[in-house]
């Protein structure tokens, strides 16, 4: 009986390390998206236009945007053909890329800490905690969080909280007028969304 409680203390110690790893892993692949994809190259005196081809980079490697498509589509993305995915992927990570060079303009200098790490609901996934740490008085700290998948042997982002507002769920309150109407009108809902996407991403790419 001895042995056997020894062995379940044993193995018990060992689950808590491999998750502890595992949260040190996951706490350090966000800190390093987080400096790359942002402090990097949102670093005060670096244009904009210079900003678009590595912001895109980063992101293209880091977010899985087939998984956060096939969320921001919801019930409109079942059944669709991988080419229609597709087509919607690419300009859907495009508007990100064009958003968030436009958004991010404003954070430049600031320190952005990864505070805690909690695992999700589902195996391999992870729920990341940072703050956006005030560099100016008078400004206030906020939180940036997190959720990401074990994809493989690598990390991938599927969603972000900004102050609690989710980028997926925004997206998909947004989208969801638009898709209704389309498919209200017998057209195919998500190519005409992918349309729609198309012509804001030309109108990003153009504006100064």
């Amino acid at each position: 009986m001895k042995k056997f409680v020894s062995f379940l203390f044993l193995f018990l110690g060992l689950s808590v390390s491999v998750f502890a790893s595992d949260a040190d892993d996951v706490k350090k692949y966000t800190q390093n998206l987080i400096d790359d994809a942002i402090v990097k190259i949102f670093k005060t005196g670096v244009a904009s236009n210079e900003r678009v081809i590595p912001f895109r980079k980063v992101l293209n490697d880091n977010f899985d945007f087939d998984i956060i498509a096939k969320n921001v589509l919801g019930v409109y993305g079942k059944g669709i053909s991988e080419s229609q995915l597709s087509n919607f992927v690419k300009q859907f990570s495009e508007l990100n890329v064009y958003s968030y060079v436009k958004k991010f303009e404003s954070y430049t200098d600031s320190k952005i800490d990864v505070i805690d790490v909690k695992n999700g609901k589902k195996e391999g996934q992870y729920f990341v905690s940072s703050k956006v740490r005030a560099m100016t008085s008078g400004d206030k700290d906020y939180s940036v969080d997190w959720r990401i998948v074990k994809v493989g042997d690598k990390y991938k982002v599927i969603d972000v909280i900004i102050e609690g507002v989710s980028m997926v769920l925004s997206y998909r309150n947004e989208y969801a007028p638009i898709l209704k109407s389309a498919a209200d009108e017998g057209k195919n809902p998500v190519d005409v969304l992918t349309e729609k996407i198309e012509d804001k991403v030309i109108k990003l790419k153009l504006a100064k």
